[in-house]
């Protein structure tokens, strides 16, 4: 496990399989507890609380796991099909949808804050 996850982190796992199971599948399951608490936020003791909020913690750290590993594996995709010369422009668009999520999720973070 410590290994795939090195891997993961390296940018060495596919592209495709990075982006879809690490990015957008891993997030979506690391947030439901997230978006539970969100729902049943009227019911939530201080108990719960403190587990929304170490889901939180978890979730952030996911987050920058991902967003990493994704960017990495990007950037490797670009490269090899450089060295092929072959168009890297999915490697491209997925280094937009990376900007696009960290913008997103810093205006959140922001818009937060201030309210």
């Amino acid at each position: 496990m410590k290994k795939l996850l090195i891997k993961i982190w390296n940018g060495n796992l596919e592209m495709v399989k990075t982006f879809w199971l690490v990015n957008v599948l891993g997030s979506i399951l690391v947030g439901i507890p997230l978006l539970l608490g969100d729902i049943y936020y009227d019911y939530l003791n201080e108990f719960l609380s403190i587990i929304i909020l170490l889901f939180f913690i978890l979730y952030c750290a996911y987050f920058v796991f991902a967003t990493v590993a994704t960017w990495r594996s990007s950037t490797i995709y670009i490269n090899q099909k450089k060295k092929k010369k072959l168009k890297p422009f999915w490697g491209y668009a997925v280094k937009t949808v990376v900007v696009i999520s960290v913008l997103r999720s810093f205006g959140s973070l922001v818009s937060f804050v201030i309210a």
